[in-house]
């Protein structure tokens, strides 16, 4: 944990509102706090959270976050002004916990990850969802979709009782090679049992339901082809996804695209038959 924060409220809101005079707020329907790191490892997120409120209009705010610091009371504290906090939960055990998540603490574990979760559910307001990758290794090693695992991460999602729960599956190229994505027909047995649970209306699952909302409109851009770099810093995306992301058409993003894989400042992968754009470091 570190004992400064990475940026200060002033960097972040100073940026936002250059993005906000370009952007057309009414064609968004959350302000969400994610990206290439853990956000809660930033002591000011919650000063951060209370300067972003005050700009975007009355959105609600979200934030993706991997779970792992919930049992600090500083951290909770910190999320008490989010109206959508989407927890990771991946395993029920701690065996299934390091070989899906690797996490670089050791002493991190599954036990307290979900008794941390159920104690932010008591401490905060807004709604809290399990975020829950459903996953498994080409030679059947790793998995949380079958067997004892299933069984363990079952039992820990219905400890927590989320507000929601949202299935995913590891349908953008992942780091590893030998990941696959379960079959809609591994899904759906699981989607039963949680639906008969807790109740069909707080679960949402990839493939099952649609996921896509309307495209957010720009009022104007500075620079699409840098727009489009840093998105793919941040996730790989599809054609599609680059579109809708910024505004544009898709004639315009496919001419960006290749523009940039011709200067090799991006690369493709195809995932699940889907080609996929990301940012090339080096």
């Amino acid at each position: 944990m570190l004992s400064e924060p990475l940026v200060d409220a002033g960097e972040v809101v100073d940026d936002l509102d250059k993005v906000l005079k370009r952007l057309d707020l009414d064609t968004v329907d959350i302000a969400t706090f994610s990206g290439t790191g853990e956000p809660t490892l930033n002591l000011g997120l919650g000063k951060i959270a209370t300067e972003v409120e005050k700009r975007v209009c009355g959105l609600p705010l979200a934030i993706l976050t991997n779970s792992s610091l919930f049992h600090r009371r500083d951290v909770r504290k910190n999320l008490a002004s989010f109206d959508l906090i989407v927890a990771k939960l991946d395993a029920g055990d701690n065996e299934t916990l390091r070989l899906i998540n690797r996490p670089a603490d050791k002493k991190i574990n599954v036990e307290t990850i979900v008794d941390s979760i159920k104690k932010l559910k008591k401490t905060v307001k807004g709604t809290v969802a399990l975020e829950v990758m459903l996953l498994r290794s080409e030679d059947g090693h790793i998995t949380n979709v079958d067997g004892k695992p299933l069984r363990k991460l079952l039992d820990a999602i219905l400890d927590v009782s989320p507000d929601q729960i949202q299935l995913e599956i590891p349908y953008r190229p992942p780091s590893e090679s030998f990941v696959k994505p379960p079959s809609l027909e591994e899904i759906q047995p699981i989607l039963a049992e949680l639906s008969n649970a807790l109740g069909k209306d707080k679960l949402q699952a990839y493939g099952v339901h649609e996921k896509l909302g309307m495209p957010v409109s720009w009022l104007s851009h500075e620079s699409v082809e840098g727009e489009v770099l840093e998105l793919l810093k941040r996730r790989p995306c599809r054609l599609r996804d680059v579109s809708a992301s910024l505004g544009i058409d898709h004639n315009t993003a496919q001419n960006i695209i290749e523009r940039l894989e011709k200067r090799s400042r991006i690369t493709s992968k195809k995932s699940n038959e889907e080609e996929y754009y990301s940012y090339r470091s080096s």
